[in-house]
């Protein structure tokens, strides 16, 4: 195998978790989207939602005005998870955390939606925590 002399070589530089970082804000960018419209969906009472569901704390238009603040805290917190900034690794935990929470509680009323939300949260918070934290400002 022939190689030429002179052709320019480009060293890329990552850092060990680069991909679950990105993964992780892209969880976290859906997730807040997911909120938002689900939110207003329920603050609106959309028809898709289950007739008479019963949820552990409150009803439906308490639980979409939740996931509405949860979710556009997500998607501030996604913007700067992806310009690679500390202050944005912990929101974003903490919002997933939150999240994820308010999952468990809506179980009652969408339990196989609930527990898929759960556990994308869970990756998330692992590619934030273990990856996310060695970031500096």
């Amino acid at each position: 195998m022939a190689t030429t002399q002179g052709s320019p070589r480009i060293a890329v530089e990552t850092q060990t978790g680069q991909g679950w970082l990105t993964y992780a804000g892209i969880l976290v960018l859906i997730g807040g989207v997911l909120n938002v419209i689900w939110g207003i969906a329920a603050i609106g009472k959309a028809h898709f939602f289950v007739a008479n569901a019963n949820y552990v704390i409150s009803d439906l238009n308490l639980w979409g005005w939740i996931a509405l603040v949860i979710g556009a805290g997500m998607i501030f917190a996604s913007l700067g998870i992806f310009n690679r900034r500390q202050w944005a690794v912990w929101t974003g935990i903490v919002f997933i955390t939150l999240n994820a929470i308010s999952q468990m509680l809506s179980i009652p009323a969408y339990p196989w939606w609930s527990l898929a939300l759960f556990a994308l949260d869970m990756v998330a918070v692992y590619g934030l925590v273990a990856y996310g934290v060695r970031y500096n400002d």
